[in-house]
């Protein structure tokens, strides 16, 4: 009887694991970083805390903005 019930509960068990383990992946992006800044001019740091996924855009924008600076042509061609 025992292992009739216990039979009955393994199928209910996996479906919770599944929302836990994406919860987990959005919490990610959602944690808080701080880093260290120092501005030029002073000797002071300034602490920037921004969360992962806003991180992760400012590089995304940096890395476009350099490659766009070292894709555009060095000479201007003027034609009139």
């Amino acid at each position: 009887m025992s292992l009739a019930a216990a039979s009955l509960l393994l199928p209910v068990t996996p479906a919770f694991a599944s929302p836990s383990t994406d919860k987990a992946a959005v919490d990610a992006k959602d944690k808080m970083v701080c880093k260290r800044t120092q501005r030029t001019g002073t000797r002071f740091y300034s602490q920037i805390c921004k969360t992962a996924g806003q991180w992760e855009a400012i590089e995304e924008e940096q890395k476009r903005n350099a490659r766009e600076l070292i894709d555009r042509p060095q000479i201007e061609i003027r034609r009139e």
